[in-house]
Protein backbone atom coordinates (compact mmCIF):
# COMPACT_ATOMS: atom_id res chain seq x y z
CA UNK A 1 0.00 0.00 0.00
CA UNK A 2 2.55 2.50 1.35
CA UNK A 3 5.64 1.63 -2.26
CA UNK A 4 7.44 5.08 -1.73
CA UNK A 5 10.86 3.80 0.25
CA UNK A 6 12.20 7.12 0.67
CA UNK A 7 8.82 7.56 2.58
CA UNK A 8 9.71 8.90 6.43
CA UNK A 9 8.52 6.28 8.46
CA UNK A 10 6.30 8.76 10.51
CA UNK A 11 5.17 10.18 7.75
CA UNK A 12 3.76 6.33 6.63
CA UNK A 13 2.45 5.76 9.76
CA UNK A 14 0.25 8.76 9.87
CA UNK A 15 -0.66 7.84 6.01
CA UNK A 16 -1.67 4.43 6.90
CA UNK A 17 -3.26 5.04 9.72
CA UNK A 18 -5.24 7.89 9.23
CA UNK A 19 -8.97 8.04 9.31
CA UNK A 20 -11.13 11.07 9.16
CA UNK A 21 -13.49 12.73 12.15
CA UNK A 22 -16.37 11.82 11.62
CA UNK A 23 -15.64 8.50 9.85
CA UNK A 24 -18.31 8.61 6.55
CA UNK A 25 -19.19 5.44 4.72
CA UNK A 26 -17.61 6.99 1.57
CA UNK A 27 -14.25 7.19 2.93
CA UNK A 28 -13.74 3.30 1.90
CA UNK A 29 -14.00 4.01 -1.59
CA UNK A 30 -11.54 7.24 -1.62
CA UNK A 31 -9.08 6.00 1.08
CA UNK A 32 -6.39 3.98 -1.40
CA UNK A 33 -7.04 7.76 -3.98
CA UNK A 34 -5.92 9.60 -0.93
CA UNK A 35 -3.62 7.25 0.47
CA UNK A 36 -2.26 7.48 -3.62
CA UNK A 37 -2.18 10.80 -4.14
CA UNK A 38 -0.35 11.69 -0.63
CA UNK A 39 2.65 9.49 -1.72
CA UNK A 40 2.64 11.26 -4.85
CA UNK A 41 3.50 14.55 -3.19
CA UNK A 42 6.03 13.22 -0.82
CA UNK A 43 5.37 14.43 2.25
CA UNK A 44 8.73 14.76 4.26
CA UNK A 45 7.05 15.88 8.24
CA UNK A 46 4.02 14.36 10.26
CA UNK A 47 1.89 17.69 10.09
CA UNK A 48 2.29 17.94 6.38
CA UNK A 49 1.32 14.17 5.89
CA UNK A 50 -1.70 14.56 8.33
CA UNK A 51 -2.16 18.24 6.15
CA UNK A 52 -2.64 16.45 2.84
CA UNK A 53 -4.57 13.20 3.94
CA UNK A 54 -6.83 15.30 5.48
CA UNK A 55 -7.41 17.92 2.44
CA UNK A 56 -7.33 15.27 -0.31
CA UNK A 57 -9.79 12.94 2.26
CA UNK A 58 -12.46 15.49 2.79
CA UNK A 59 -12.06 17.16 -0.64
CA UNK A 60 -12.39 13.73 -2.76
CA UNK A 61 -14.84 11.79 0.06
CA UNK A 62 -16.90 15.34 -0.69
CA UNK A 63 -16.84 15.45 -4.55
CA UNK A 64 -18.13 11.50 -4.76
CA UNK A 65 -20.78 12.17 -2.86
CA UNK A 66 -22.09 14.81 -4.55
CA UNK A 67 -21.41 13.94 -7.97
CA UNK A 68 -20.93 10.31 -8.02
CA UNK A 69 -17.78 10.43 -10.60
CA UNK A 70 -15.79 7.42 -10.35
CA UNK A 71 -12.58 7.79 -8.33
CA UNK A 72 -10.02 9.00 -10.57
CA UNK A 73 -7.66 11.72 -10.40
CA UNK A 74 -8.69 13.52 -13.60
CA UNK A 75 -12.30 12.96 -12.42
CA UNK A 76 -11.93 14.06 -9.08
CA UNK A 77 -9.84 17.13 -9.62
CA UNK A 78 -11.69 19.62 -11.77
CA UNK A 79 -11.89 23.21 -11.78
CA UNK A 80 -15.98 22.66 -11.17
CA UNK A 81 -15.75 20.22 -8.60
CA UNK A 82 -13.08 22.83 -6.36
CA UNK A 83 -15.31 26.17 -6.98
CA UNK A 84 -18.38 23.85 -5.70
CA UNK A 85 -16.32 22.63 -3.04
CA UNK A 86 -14.98 26.09 -1.95
CA UNK A 87 -18.21 27.36 -2.33
CA UNK A 88 -20.70 24.84 -0.94
CA UNK A 89 -18.82 22.30 0.84
CA UNK A 90 -16.85 24.67 2.92
CA UNK A 91 -19.60 27.70 2.86
CA UNK A 92 -18.79 28.48 6.64
CA UNK A 93 -15.17 27.98 6.99
CA UNK A 94 -13.12 31.17 7.00
CA UNK A 95 -11.74 32.42 4.02
CA UNK A 96 -8.04 31.56 5.17
CA UNK A 97 -8.93 28.26 6.12
CA UNK A 98 -10.77 28.23 1.83
CA UNK A 99 -7.61 29.67 0.52
CA UNK A 100 -5.45 26.78 2.24
CA UNK A 101 -7.46 24.35 0.72
CA UNK A 102 -7.47 25.70 -2.36
CA UNK A 103 -3.97 26.16 -2.84
CA UNK A 104 -3.08 22.37 -1.33
CA UNK A 105 -5.74 20.79 -3.83
CA UNK A 106 -4.31 22.71 -7.08
CA UNK A 107 -0.92 21.76 -5.79
CA UNK A 108 -2.22 18.29 -5.64
CA UNK A 109 -3.92 18.42 -9.02
CA UNK A 110 -0.68 19.74 -11.09
CA UNK A 111 1.20 16.75 -9.36
CA UNK A 112 -0.71 14.07 -9.57
CA UNK A 113 -3.26 14.90 -12.66
CA UNK A 114 -1.40 17.64 -14.81
CA UNK A 115 -4.39 19.52 -14.19
CA UNK A 116 -4.30 23.66 -13.74
CA UNK A 117 -6.65 24.67 -11.54
CA UNK A 118 -7.10 28.37 -10.42
CA UNK A 119 -6.92 28.98 -6.77
CA UNK A 120 -8.33 31.41 -4.55
CA UNK A 121 -7.18 34.94 -4.22
CA UNK A 122 -5.13 35.51 -1.16
CA UNK A 123 -7.30 37.03 1.41
CA UNK A 124 -7.29 40.51 2.22
CA UNK A 125 -4.83 40.91 5.56
CA UNK A 126 -6.31 41.89 8.36
CA UNK A 127 -5.25 44.78 10.31
CA UNK A 128 -2.94 43.82 13.07
CA UNK A 129 -4.23 42.80 16.37
CA UNK A 130 -2.55 45.26 19.17
CA UNK A 131 0.33 43.45 20.64
CA UNK A 132 0.07 42.38 24.12
CA UNK A 133 1.94 44.85 26.76
CA UNK A 134 5.55 44.06 28.46
CA UNK A 135 3.38 43.78 31.69
CA UNK A 136 1.22 41.76 30.08
CA UNK A 137 3.82 39.09 28.83
CA UNK A 138 5.35 38.84 32.57
CA UNK A 139 2.36 37.64 33.73
CA UNK A 140 1.85 35.24 31.05
CA UNK A 141 4.95 33.78 32.04
CA UNK A 142 4.40 33.89 35.46
CA UNK A 143 0.85 32.10 34.77
CA UNK A 144 3.15 28.97 32.50
CA UNK A 145 4.98 28.52 35.32
CA UNK A 146 2.25 28.12 37.99
CA UNK A 147 0.36 25.79 36.01
CA UNK A 148 -0.81 22.28 37.93
CA UNK A 149 0.95 19.59 35.97
CA UNK A 150 4.71 19.18 34.07
CA UNK A 151 2.63 18.68 30.77
CA UNK A 152 0.33 21.67 31.11
CA UNK A 153 3.58 24.09 31.84
CA UNK A 154 5.26 22.32 28.81
CA UNK A 155 2.35 23.46 26.56
CA UNK A 156 2.16 27.12 27.88
CA UNK A 157 5.70 27.71 27.44
CA UNK A 158 5.66 26.16 23.90
CA UNK A 159 2.56 28.23 22.63
CA UNK A 160 4.49 31.45 24.54
CA UNK A 161 7.39 30.69 23.21
CA UNK A 162 6.48 29.78 19.68
CA UNK A 163 4.50 32.76 19.03
CA UNK A 164 5.88 35.33 20.90
CA UNK A 165 9.72 34.40 20.62
CA UNK A 166 9.76 33.16 17.24
CA UNK A 167 6.43 34.64 15.34
CA UNK A 168 4.06 31.41 15.11
CA UNK A 169 0.19 31.03 14.22
CA UNK A 170 -2.08 28.92 16.28
CA UNK A 171 -1.64 26.95 12.69
CA UNK A 172 2.32 26.54 12.64
CA UNK A 173 2.17 25.92 16.60
CA UNK A 174 -0.04 22.92 16.22
CA UNK A 175 2.32 22.02 13.31
CA UNK A 176 5.98 22.13 14.71
CA UNK A 177 7.85 19.08 15.69
CA UNK A 178 10.53 18.88 18.47
CA UNK A 179 12.88 18.00 15.48
CA UNK A 180 11.94 21.60 13.75
CA UNK A 181 13.56 23.39 16.72
CA UNK A 182 17.89 23.52 16.80
CA UNK A 183 19.09 24.63 20.26
CA UNK A 184 22.40 25.55 19.60
CA UNK A 185 25.02 27.67 21.77
CA UNK A 186 22.52 29.64 23.54
CA UNK A 187 20.55 29.96 20.79
CA UNK A 188 17.42 28.60 19.52
CA UNK A 189 15.94 28.15 15.85
CA UNK A 190 12.73 27.11 14.16
CA UNK A 191 12.05 25.33 11.10
CA UNK A 192 8.89 26.38 9.34
CA UNK A 193 7.85 24.10 6.39
CA UNK A 194 4.36 25.51 5.23
CA UNK A 195 3.30 27.93 3.57
CA UNK A 196 7.18 28.35 2.81
CA UNK A 197 9.94 26.99 4.25
CA UNK A 198 11.85 29.01 6.37
CA UNK A 199 14.31 28.99 9.39
CA UNK A 200 12.98 31.63 12.34
CA UNK A 201 15.58 32.97 14.80
CA UNK A 202 13.90 32.64 18.62
CA UNK A 203 13.89 36.32 20.49
CA UNK A 204 16.46 35.88 22.81
CA UNK A 205 14.25 35.79 26.42
CA UNK A 206 12.22 33.00 24.50
CA UNK A 207 15.40 30.98 24.45
CA UNK A 208 14.88 29.11 27.76
CA UNK A 209 11.31 28.88 28.00
CA UNK A 210 11.39 26.79 24.79
CA UNK A 211 14.06 24.83 25.82
CA UNK A 212 12.39 23.77 28.78
CA UNK A 213 8.95 23.28 26.88
CA UNK A 214 11.17 20.10 24.96
CA UNK A 215 13.36 18.94 27.18
CA UNK A 216 14.87 15.46 26.74
CA UNK A 217 12.57 15.11 23.77
CA UNK A 218 13.79 14.69 20.61
CA UNK A 219 10.87 14.11 18.29
CA UNK A 220 6.82 14.66 18.41
CA UNK A 221 4.92 17.69 18.66
CA UNK A 222 6.28 20.47 20.92
CA UNK A 223 2.71 21.03 21.90
CA UNK A 224 1.27 17.94 22.44
CA UNK A 225 -2.95 17.36 22.09
CA UNK A 226 -4.66 15.84 19.94
CA UNK A 227 -5.22 17.03 16.35
CA UNK A 228 -8.43 17.64 15.03
CA UNK A 229 -8.97 17.22 10.95
CA UNK A 230 -10.38 20.47 10.44
CA UNK A 231 -8.96 22.44 12.26
CA UNK A 232 -5.75 21.59 14.83
CA UNK A 233 -5.85 24.89 16.53
CA UNK A 234 -9.13 24.03 18.04
CA UNK A 235 -7.12 21.97 20.98
CA UNK A 236 -5.14 24.86 21.26
CA UNK A 237 -7.88 26.89 22.35
CA UNK A 238 -9.50 24.50 24.24
CA UNK A 239 -5.93 24.02 26.54
CA UNK A 240 -6.55 28.04 27.28
CA UNK A 241 -9.83 27.30 27.95
CA UNK A 242 -9.68 24.57 30.37
CA UNK A 243 -6.51 26.68 32.39
CA UNK A 244 -7.69 30.10 32.18
CA UNK A 245 -5.15 32.57 34.00
CA UNK A 246 -6.48 36.17 35.12
CA UNK A 247 -5.23 36.76 31.71
CA UNK A 248 -5.86 35.10 28.13
CA UNK A 249 -2.70 34.82 25.85
CA UNK A 250 -3.62 35.46 22.68
CA UNK A 251 -1.22 33.90 19.44
CA UNK A 252 -2.23 36.72 17.31
CA UNK A 253 -1.46 39.18 19.79
CA UNK A 254 2.01 37.29 20.64
CA UNK A 255 2.55 36.97 17.08
CA UNK A 256 1.86 40.91 16.17
CA UNK A 257 4.49 42.00 19.42
CA UNK A 258 6.72 39.49 18.07
CA UNK A 259 6.62 41.40 14.52
CA UNK A 260 6.99 45.14 15.79
CA UNK A 261 9.71 44.20 17.78
CA UNK A 262 11.65 43.17 14.81
CA UNK A 263 10.67 46.61 12.96
CA UNK A 264 11.57 48.46 16.65
CA UNK A 265 15.15 46.89 16.15
CA UNK A 266 15.48 48.87 12.56
CA UNK A 267 16.05 45.43 10.53
CA UNK A 268 16.70 45.93 6.81
CA UNK A 269 12.97 45.43 5.26
CA UNK A 270 14.80 42.30 2.87
CA UNK A 271 15.95 40.76 6.36
CA UNK A 272 12.18 41.66 7.67
CA UNK A 273 10.45 39.81 4.97
CA UNK A 274 12.76 36.84 5.00
CA UNK A 275 12.30 36.53 8.52
CA UNK A 276 8.30 37.03 8.79
CA UNK A 277 8.06 35.76 5.72
CA UNK A 278 5.83 38.49 4.49
CA UNK A 279 6.45 38.13 0.43
CA UNK A 280 6.03 42.16 0.23
CA UNK A 281 6.97 45.02 2.38
CA UNK A 282 3.03 45.83 2.14
CA UNK A 283 2.48 43.37 4.63
CA UNK A 284 4.12 44.96 7.46
CA UNK A 285 2.09 47.97 7.06
CA UNK A 286 -0.75 46.97 9.55
CA UNK A 287 1.85 46.52 12.24
CA UNK A 288 3.53 50.32 11.91
CA UNK A 289 0.78 51.35 14.39
CA UNK A 290 2.04 49.79 17.26
CA UNK A 291 5.89 50.35 16.76
CA UNK A 292 7.55 52.90 18.80
CA UNK A 293 7.32 56.72 18.02
CA UNK A 294 10.92 57.83 16.46
CA UNK A 295 12.41 61.88 16.33
CA UNK A 296 13.13 62.95 13.35
CA UNK A 297 15.65 65.20 15.12
CA UNK A 298 16.66 61.70 16.40
CA UNK A 299 17.62 60.32 13.40
CA UNK A 300 18.84 63.42 12.01
CA UNK A 301 22.70 62.41 11.36
CA UNK A 302 21.15 59.16 9.32
CA UNK A 303 19.19 61.26 7.18
CA UNK A 304 22.17 63.76 6.31
CA UNK A 305 24.26 61.08 5.82
CA UNK A 306 26.59 62.70 8.32
CA UNK A 307 26.46 58.63 10.04
CA UNK A 308 26.47 55.45 8.67
CA UNK A 309 22.99 53.33 8.84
Amino acid sequence: MLADPHLPTVCARIIAGYTPNPQTAIWIQVRQFTIDCTITMSPRTHANARRLMTMIGLFSAWVVTATGCPVEPARIFTQAHLNRYLNVGLAQHSASYRFDVSRIIARVAVTVAGVLLEKLPTPRQAEAVTPHSADEVARLRSWSDTLSTPLKRQNARALLALAAGAGLTAQQIMDAQVSDVDLTNGRAFVTLREPIERRVPVRASWVQPLSRAIGARTAGDVFHAYRLDEYPPHQLQQFLTKNRGELRPSVARLRSGWIVSLINANLPIDVLLEVTGFTTPASLSPYLRHTQARSTTDWLAHITGEVNA
